[in-house]
């Protein structure tokens, strides 16, 4: 026959401890796993943070320390409302240019203007001969 009541009790007993020895083991496995993610989790978020704050200060420095260019000088001299008011307002107003001392704003230092001092400075460079190659 087969076995007897008693022993299939006694066997389920011991695969059931067997089994609660297994399932506390992973358990306590996951848990451990879990602590190890989060810990690499904030240790990339502060290292991200730690970037994002010197790509900000750097952006600040930046910024404090380069000169200001002419064109964002006269911006801040024109008043907000009136900035975008030569797109709003097209072809009714006549071209105008601002000065700021001596020197029009957008205008490059050095460069004259009219297409007769242009053409008078690149034709001598077409006539030019070619550079000879000295013996060494």
């Amino acid at each position: 026959m087969g076995p007897s009541s008693d022993q299939i009790e006694q066997q389920i007993t011991e695969v059931r401890g067997s089994m609660q020895s297994k399932i506390v083991e992973l358990r306590e496995r996951s848990e451990r796993q879990l602590r190890r993610a989060r810990r690499t989790a904030l240790i990339v978020a502060g290292a991200g943070a730690a970037l994002g704050v010197a790509a900000v200060g750097a952006f600040v420095i930046y910024r404090l320390t380069r000169p200001t260019t002419a064109g964002e000088r006269a911006r801040r001299l024109v008043p907000r409302g009136l900035r975008g008011m030569r797109r709003r307002m097209g072809d009714r107003l006549p071209p105008m240019r601002l000065y700021v001392g001596n020197r029009q704003v957008g205008e490059e230092p050095g460069r004259r203007r009219g297409s007769g001092s242009r053409c008078a400075r690149r034709r001598p460079r077409a006539r030019r001969p070619p550079a000879r190659s000295r013996p060494a």
